[in-house]
């Protein structure tokens, strides 16, 4: 019962192509790699099922939202309680010269890191030479905020800078993490609902669903919007095939209808 989805689906592409072939309804090789895209954005959904799918989707959602929240508390654990704090500075000050030399510049009395570095030319001198350091010290959070609530582990330059990698590096690590709960925990449930064929078939048909849905989308986005695009600016050579492709020449006949009737626009 699970599969009958998957035979439908199949079906349904193969009795077009034949169709074709049969009764020459005016399809082209465009028109084949469309109907194979979404056949293959079915097939995924299909086998993903649509609690994976919805897991996958809004898991990379919630896996950010934990990341962002934890990372910073994680980094400061992780500077207290490890060495690995250490590890970094003494490795700061191996590619950054530099920065050994003004170690002791507090940063109590920076409103950000942007201008933490920009008030001090030492900091300058030292970020000349590694500008991607400098960026990413530019995007956390405020070093005054910073040293207000964590004085203990993150006082001097030197702190707020391994404070700032190791937040990026918790960042990663619990992003990956959550995403793989949010893995499990859809893998548990669908195999709980496949334990049943009225719930295991309604998961996977939806799913597919999904999936076909999805392959509209991209074929709309590339075939419609972006290769017109590209042609236009004769960045790519466009295939006569696809000027007379039934299925393109159809949908953009569907989308005019809508854009006239003032429902989308075109």
């Amino acid at each position: 019962m699970n599969r009958i989805p998957l035979v439908l689906l199949f079906g349904v592409a193969v009795a077009v192509i034949m169709a074709d072939l049969i009764l020459d309804i005016g399809l082209n090789w465009i028109d084949y790699i469309l109907i194979g895209i979404i056949a293959l954005f079915g097939l995924k959904g299909y086998l993903k099922g649509l609690v994976n799918t919805v897991f996958s989707f809004v898991g990379y959602f919630l896996s950010l939202i934990v990341a962002v929240i934890f990372s910073p508390k994680l980094s400061l654990l992780v500077m207290a309680n490890t060495p690995l704090g250490k590890t970094i500075s003494e490795k700061l000050n191996e590619a950054v010269p530099a920065l050994s030399a003004i170690n002791a510049i507090k940063i109590d009395q920076a409103k950000s890191a942007a201008e933490m570095i920009n008030n001090n030319p030492e900091l300058l001198n030292a970020f000349s030479d590694n500008p991607l350091l400098g960026q990413l010290i530019s995007i956390t959070a405020k070093a005054s905020d910073t040293s207000a609530m964590y004085e203990a582990n993150v006082i001097t330059v030197n702190d707020f800078i391994v404070y700032s990698l190791l937040k990026v590096i918790a960042l990663v690590v619990l992003f990956i993490f959550a995403k793989l709960i949010a893995v499990i925990i859809a893998k548990l449930l669908t195999s709980v609902l496949n334990a049943s064929a009225v719930l295991g078939t309604a998961n996977r048909t939806f799913g597919m669903l999904i999936g076909l849905a999805a392959g509209v989308l991209i074929c709309y986005v590339l075939f419609i919007l972006l290769i017109p695009a590209v042609g236009s600016l004769n960045i790519i050579r466009i295939p006569e095939a696809y000027t007379k492709s039934a299925i393109l020449n159809w949908s953009n006949t569907f989308i005019i209808s809508l854009g006239q009737d003032g429902k989308i626009l075109p």
